[in-house]
């Protein structure tokens, strides 16, 4: 991709509940959940660094009750459906995938990417309620024609009640536009709720 000259739009994260997220986020030491603009609602930033390093093993993290995902279907299903190049995710992993479709049992989960330059690009998503996916994968790629009320991300936040208002679409309502990079969401940590001056999605085109 081109030099961005300040342009681009990336995102690769969990979004949910934010109490649940905070569970998620003891899965790995740097991982954070971040409160967003609709009340209750979170983030979790995951780089490709990050989500190489969840395993299996750290689904501990939610408790040693019954979880879901565990037969050899669920495992395929996550390795070459959610996880495949043909499911429209770079970063998702198999052992994400699993840590996700777990925590969805105690409240619905999302998992979103977008990488945009300007205009160009592409973003996907997925949501997961009861253990079960229950939204995607979606995919709009570069050469798909944009309608916000259809993109994935937008259906995946009305997946999690997330309401549009008036002319702000829910990628801009959860303020999902106030980092430009998922690392910066990581720096800005756990403090970082409400709506920055300009919170707006390029992801005018990402939501």
């Amino acid at each position: 991709m081109a030099p961005d000259q300040g342009m681009r739009y990336e995102l690769t994260a969990v979004v949910g509940t934010l109490s649940v997220l905070e569970t998620l986020a003891t899965a790995h030491p740097d991982a954070r959940a971040v409160p967003l603009a609709v009340p209750g609602l979170g983030l979790l930033p995951v780089t490709a660094p990050l989500a190489g390093e969840i395993t299996p093993a750290s689904l501990c993290v939610l408790g040693s009750g019954p979880l879901p995902g565990g037969t050899r279907d669920a495992a395929h299903r996550r390795q070459s459906w959610l996880t495949g190049p043909e499911s429209g995710f770079d970063v998702l992993t198999p052992g994400l995938a699993a840590l996700v479709e777990a925590g969805s049992m105690r409240a619905p989960l999302a998992w979103v990417e977008a990488d945009y330059l300007g205009l160009d690009g592409r973003q996907a998503a997925a949501v997961w309620r009861s253990g079960s996916l229950v939204c995607g994968p979606l995919l709009l790629g570069p050469r798909e024609e944009f309608v916000s009320a259809r993109a994935p991300i937008s259906v995946a936040l009305r997946a999690l009640g997330v309401v549009a208002a008036a002319r702000r679409d829910e990628f801009v309502v959860a303020g999902l536009g106030r980092h430009r990079r998922t690392a910066d969401w990581c720096a800005a940590g756990p403090g970082a709720g409400g709506r920055a001056e300009g919170d707006r999605a390029e992801g005018d085109r990402a939501g």
